[in-house]
């Protein structure tokens, strides 16, 4: 007994030298051409077809084969601390898998040199996540909506800006968003070794970039915490001298910028309705609008510890950078003088309709001081994007969000005053999503044939794992 426990010892050592010095298989994953946008780009409801060629130079024997389209979300945040030490979080929010056999009809438990071997797959992209992937404390039942939309690729370092259809560079190389085709082949144990051992793990990355079926405000916010719309402000003749009255901006709420999927040449263009309301304290002409200039505001939120509420720059938590990231780039996209408007004037205001101020808003009974007169005015102002800017979609996922806002600044000339101007800022919220073409023909699920329900199992993604 004693002889043949060091030979065993040796057979075992050698098998496990010859498997490891026998070469791995060759995998490779080819993928269809896309018909109706950019190589290796989708959006929802497309299939993404391809095909998985596995070569070998020797017999290799194989236990499983794993085809799966993944979705996952990575952040990374660095704490100052004496230690420099970084909290990173991974999120594998979807998978699907594509169902291989093994056996004498399909793919053979040993896989023989000179014959490669053509695995197909197919996979749809979804609109929605599977309930699974937001399993984590939530304020609100919309919020809990918004993370299971499906996410666009962001910042995805595999692909490169050159493959990137969008040219969205507001980035900190903090926080990812990734889809993959990935195959993984794995061989039988080794005797007096437990564990089986990989053979090979490869994946192809592509594009997500999902469209929006319809615009609910339920599901993203329109008006957060760290937005308004509304500003008051008393205009003066100048120091030590009576006011001239209360000057009211109001917008209302900008309707979100669609953008067309397959992307066009034209412009990505939507408009703001700007009410203006000025209520005189003496007899005093109301002021007139001399420019008007707007950016563009791209704020990215991420965290290795998900979102229990909808991020906003007023977020405690944000500010100290323990658990909370946040990044922000300024596009400037519009910015002209005004000419004269019209403003119109009204009398006879009672008191009830006294105290309403635009859209029913409050209004101070004070700046009224016995005047029946105020004077209203409206313009719409137009908001383009640059030609060349093509922004992801509004997003709120569990790790990462992205939200836009468009920053108005308004300058007023208050004539026969010592304070010639005054000026003031909104800050919108706008949001961005994609929209199909009519010339795309997306695969919905009420068209969906019934081989798509064997043709992928959805698996309950794994939670999402922290490293500090």
């Amino acid at each position: 007994m004693d002889t043949m426990a060091p030979q065993s010892r040796l057979r075992r050592a050698l098998h496990l030298l010859k498997s490891i010095r026998r070469p791995s298989p060759t995998v490779t994953i080819e993928l269809d051409k896309n018909t109706y946008g950019p190589e290796n780009t989708f959006t929802t409801f497309d299939r993404i077809q391809g095909t998985v060629i596995i070569t070998v130079d020797s017999e290799t024997p194989l236990e499983n084969i794993s085809i799966t389209f993944e979705g996952i979300a990575k952040v990374s945040i660095g704490r100052e601390t004496c230690t420099l030490s970084n909290t990173e979080a991974t999120q594998t929010f979807l998978q699907l898998k594509q169902p291989v056999t093994q056996g004498i009809d399909s793919v053979p438990k040993i896989l023989q040199p000179g014959c490669p071997y053509r695995l197909p797959f197919t996979f749809v992209v979804p609109q929605y996540l599977p309930c699974q992937s937001c399993n984590h404390n939530i304020s609100c039942s919309d919020l809990k909506q918004a993370h299971l939309q499906l996410p666009p690729t962001f910042d995805d370092p595999k692909m490169g800006y050159g493959k990137r259809p969008t040219l969205d560079y507001a980035s900190s190389g903090k926080c990812h968003i990734s889809y993959r085709v990935r195959v993984v082949l794995s061989r039988g144990s080794i005797p007096g070794i437990r564990k089986s051992r990989r053979l090979i793990d490869c994946a192809k990355s592509v594009l997500v970039l999902p469209t929006s079926a319809h615009t609910s405000p339920s599901v993203l916010p329109m008006l957060g915490s760290d937005t308004y719309t509304r500003t008051e402000q008393n205009l003066s003749q100048g120091f030590a001298q009576p006011g001239l009255g209360e000057l009211i901006t109001e917008t209302s709420q900008i309707p979100p910028i669609s953008v067309q999927y397959p992307f066009d040449n034209d412009s990505v263009h939507t408009a703001l309705r700007l009410n203006l309301r000025f209520n005189p304290l003496i007899d005093a002409a109301p002021p007139q609008l001399k420019k008007a200039s707007a950016k563009l505001q791209v704020s990215t939120f991420y965290s290795p510890v998900p979102w229990e509420d909808y991020p906003s720059w007023n977020d405690r938590e944000l500010a100290n950078g323990w658990d909370r990231g946040a990044f922000t780039d300024t596009f400037p996209i519009m910015e002209f003088s005004m000419g004269p408007f019209q403003w119109v004037k009204h009398q006879d205001m009672g008191d009830e309709q006294r105290n309403q101020g635009l859209n029913g808003q409050s209004m101070s009974d004070t700046l009224c001081n016995g005047s029946r007169s105020y004077y209203t005015a409206s313009i719409v102002l137009p908001i383009v994007l640059p030609p060349r800017m093509t922004p992801i979609p509004t997003f709120h996922s569990c790790l990462i969000s992205r939200t836009y806002s468009i920053n108005l600044h308004l300058s007023f000339h208050t004539p026969r005053t010592t304070l010639q101007t005054a000026s003031t800022t909104i800050k919108i919220p706008l949001m961005v999503q994609y929209a199909s073409n009519n010339q795309h023909t997306s695969l919905g699920y009420e068209e969906s044939d019934a081989s798509d329900s064997i043709v992928m199992d959805v698996l309950p993604p794994p939670e999402y794992t922290a490293t500090a």
